[in-house]
C-alpha cells in the first residue's frame, strides 16, 4: 500500500501525556508510518521535550522533529512542516487526540480505490474526561462530528460549514501545495485551505467511519468572546469576496457566527452538543 507521513504541530500550553497518547496512537496504528513530521511551535516545556526525546529514541529517524524559534500560529506551523513530508499522502493528527487503530488503514484502502480523491476524512468522536487510550475513550464518548460523504454534498455544505474534519484529514500533498498550502488564517487555517483546494478543482470525500476520538473538555469557551469575532469577520469576508456566498449567505453566516459567539458560555455549550453535534452516551 501507499506511504503516508503524518503532521502534527505542538505549542508550549499543550498537555505531556496528551501529546504522548497522541504519538502513541499514531504509533499503533494498523498501518505504520515511516514519515512522522512533529512540528515545535515555538519553545516548548521541559514535559514537552522529555517527551519528545522519548519518542526519538522509540521511533529513530522515522519520528522527524523539526523547531521553529519562536511561535508562528498553527497554519505557519503548519505550512512549514509539510515540506518535510516525504510521502505524497499527508496525514494529519493534533497533539491531543487519539487515533483509532485502523484510521490510516481505512483512509489509504479508500484513497487507493478511488484515486481522484484529493481530500478525505471521517467521523470524529469526542469524550470528555482523561482517557489515555483508544478503549478508554469510546467508553467516554459524548457526541460525534460528521461531516458530508459525497463531492455534491462538499460543494453545498462548503458554504457555511467547514466540511472536512482536520484533526483525521488525509490529503495529496501536491495538490495542497498548489493551492497555495497552509496560510495564515487564525482559527480557520484549515478551511480556508479546504476552500483554496475546492475552487481549484480537487475532489473531497468524507468516510462515515469513526477516525480519531477527540478531547472536547471546555471547548466551547474557546470558541466564544470578543477575541473570536475579528477572525470570524475576516475569513467570511474573504469567502464573500472569493465568490463561494452570495450576499445574503454571507450576511446570514456572518450575523449567526458572530451572534454565537458572543452568547453566554452554557448557551454556546448548548448549541454545540444539541445542534452541531450528533450527541450520544456511548459507542
Amino acid at each position: 500500500m501507499s506511504k503516508i507521513s503524518v503532521l502534527m504541530s505542538v505549542y508550549k500550553k499543550e498537555n505531556p501525556a496528551h501529546l504522548q497518547q497522541a504519538v502513541e496512537s499514531i504509533q499503533a496504528q494498523t498501518i505504520p508510518t515511516d514519515n512522522f513530521v512533529l512540528v515545535c511551535d515555538g519553545p516548548l516545556t521541559q514535559e514537552l521535550d522529555a517527551v519528545i526525546a522519548e519518542k526519538q529514541q522509540e521511533m529513530g529517524n522515522c519520528f522527524h522533529v523539526v523547531r521553529l524559534p519562536q511561535n508562528k500560529g498553527l497554519g505557519n506551523a503548519l505550512n512549514y512542516g509539510i515540506h518535510f513530508c516525504t510521502n505524497e499522502l499527508v496525514a494529519r493528527m493534533d497533539s491531543d487526540d487519539i487515533a483509532a487503530s485502523n484510521r490510516c488503514e481505512k483512509q489509504l484502502r479508500y484513497l487507493e480505490t478511488y484515486p481522484e480523491t484529493d481530500v478525505l476524512s471521517g467521523t470524529i468522536a469526542e469524550f470528555q474526561g482523561e482517557a489515555q487510550t483508544e478503549r478508554e475513550a469510546k467508553q467516554s464518548i459524548v457526541s460525534r462530528k460528521c461531516v458530508p460523504r459525497t463531492q455534491t454534498e462538499v460543494a453545498s455544505y462548503i458554504k457555511m460549514r467547514n466540511p472536512v474534519n482536520h484533526p483525521c484529514v488525509m490529503f495529496r500533498k501536491s495538490k495542497a501545495l498548489t493551492a497555495g498550502g497552509y496560510q495564515p488564517c487564525p482559527l480557520f487555517e484549515d478551511y480556508d485551505l479546504w476552500v483554496r483546494m475546492f475552487q481549484a478543482g480537487c475532489w473531497f470525500a468524507n468516510l462515515p467511519d469513526t477516525l480519531l476520538y477527540m478531547r472536547v473538555n471546555d471547548m466551547h469557551r474557546r470558541r466564544g468572546g470578543i477575541s473570536y469575532i475579528r477572525p470570524i469577520c475576516h475569513f467570511w469576508t474573504e469567502m464573500y469576496r472569493r465568490g463561494m456566498l452570495n450576499f445574503v449567505q454571507y450576511s446570514f453566516v456572518l450575523l449567526s457566527r458572530i451572534t454565537v459567539s458572543l452568547m453566554p458560555n452554557h448557551i454556546r455549550k448548548m448549541i454545540y452538543e444539541k445542534k452541531l453535534r450528533n450527541h450520544e452516551s456511548n459507542e
